[in-house]
């Protein structure tokens, strides 16, 4: 089955959307010899698996009921928000308080 990435999507996102699991968007970086963690292009097509029975289509038909249609990847405002990058870039008790 073939599916398209729109603006912002994850290999997660895609995983839920056609296989209703997360574990799915890492089968499908696989299948199309991505890594995990690629960022996917609005517009790129993608190999993934057919649907199985279960919960899984539980997900796949609540999403496709509701039209949810998950985008997570961070726009480049919300990089722009942070651009030193997180956690590498602290000092323990100077930016980042333990308590």
């Amino acid at each position: 089955m073939k599916t398209t990435a729109k603006d912002r999507q994850t290999l997660a996102d895609i995983g839920l959307i056609c296989g209703g699991t997360f574990a799915e968007g890492l089968e499908t970086a696989i299948r199309n010899g991505l890594s995990a963690s690629a960022e996917l292009a609005d517009g790129q097509e993608l190999e993934t698996a057919e649907a199985t029975g279960g919960a899984e289509n539980r997900t796949i038909r609540r999403y496709a009921v509701e039209r949810v249609d998950p985008a997570t990847e961070a726009s480049d405002e919300d990089r722009a928000a942070c651009p030193y990058g997180g956690i590498g870039y602290m000092g323990i008790e100077i930016d980042f308080i333990v308590s």
